[in-house]
């Protein structure tokens, strides 16, 4: 079947699937229904309306608590069936497919959200995917859930040892993602300010307004970096265990997301924003959906879970809607 569609990511570049006798890849994938709305199917906020705040407790009842699940499974099987751990590669089966189900659930909260509150930058378009990049799509989500859960497992997975999380979960938690904020910082900033380096990450910025099926959307070497080569370098730098470690990358993905949502809500970053927030640190959606709308040497905010390293070292950037003047704090999810 030949379908001739404008190429790469822009606003309804999905239009395709309305079309009939679709590929099966294609088929498969708008079957998920995880596809982002389109600007005129959200709410439009009125001129001048203030930004709903997103507080950490609500967060509480997004898709977040099945990033445990792993770890609950782990531990029931331990207890009540059988005090021998599962093979790595039976954990590693179990992992792929709770990636998948977290990734789908959470694409589609977020889509929720989108829809009660709206777009940044409402009145221009959001992109997301044409006909001709569903196959590379395709190929980032499911490469994801199939190699980051195997660099955990052969990571930190030791069979010997019982299912454990610490009190000191948070601050776990908090460490390693500052960690690997630091790292993807230099690789992040280093593409933009080194000539060489743009073709690097030249991809991604093609969307000026990002969805959530546009996260992975890059050229080879960030997918890697992206994936899996900052989540090991920080690993090593912060050496947590299975648990831990496994916990974090569920949550990560949550908010990597979220900042490719363009969702019009104050919505931090829940492993680093309870830990900022009283410092003015904290991420929130805006800042990365502002960094996309600039390109090469004209952008800012190259953090990706807070806003420590950007001001620490001066390229952090002004909120254009989610400016404290311009938040209600008594509207909700």
């Amino acid at each position: 079947m030949s379908i001739k569609v404008r190429s790469g990511p822009h606003p309804k570049a999905d239009s395709w699937r309305s079309k009939p006798n679709l590929p099966i890849f294609h088929r498969i994938l708008s079957g998920l229904n995880i596809f982002p709305p389109h600007s005129d199917e959200v709410y439009k906020p009125a001129p001048g309306e203030k930004m709903p705040v997103s507080r950490d407790l609500y967060q509480v009842f997004s898709p977040l608590p099945l990033a445990f699940v792993p770890f609950g499974l782990l531990y029931w099987y331990y207890n009540y069936v059988s005090a021998e751990m599962p093979s790595p590669l039976t954990v590693w089966m179990g992992l792929i497919l709770h990636t998948l189900v977290f990734g789908g659930i959470t694409m589609w909260y977020f889509n929720a959200l989108v829809r009660k509150h709206g777009y940044l930058d409402a009145g221009v378009g959001r992109d997301t995917v044409s006909y001709d990049l569903v196959p590379k799509v395709g190929f980032e989500i499911f490469g994801a859930a199939i190699l980051r859960p195997a660099v955990v497992v052969l990571g930190c997975y030791d069979p010997s040892q019982p299912p454990r999380l610490s009190w000191w979960l948070p601050v776990q938690l908090f460490m390693l993602t500052l960690t690997e904020d630091f790292t993807y910082y230099w690789f992040h900033r280093f593409c933009h300010e080194v000539d060489s380096a743009w073709s690097i990450h030249r991809r991604h910025h093609t969307t000026k307004h990002p969805t959530t099926m546009l996260l992975g959307y890059a050229d080879d070497l960030q997918e890697f970096v992206d994936l899996i080569g900052s989540p090991i370098i920080s690993w090593f730098m912060c050496p947590f265990g299975f648990e831990v470690t496994a916990t974090w990358i569920y949550i990560l993905v949550f908010v990597q997301l979220a900042g490719h949502t363009g969702l019009r809500m104050h919505f931090g970053a829940i492993m680093t924003g309870p830990f900022l927030r009283p410092f003015g640190l904290e991420l929130v959606v805006e800042d990365h959906d502002l960094h996309h709308r600039h390109g090469w040497k004209d952008s800012y905010n190259y953090g990706k879970q807070s806003r420590f390293w950007d001001t620490l070292y001066g390229t952090a950037g002004d909120r254009v809607e989610g400016f404290e003047e311009n938040l209600d704090y008594n509207l909700t999810h």
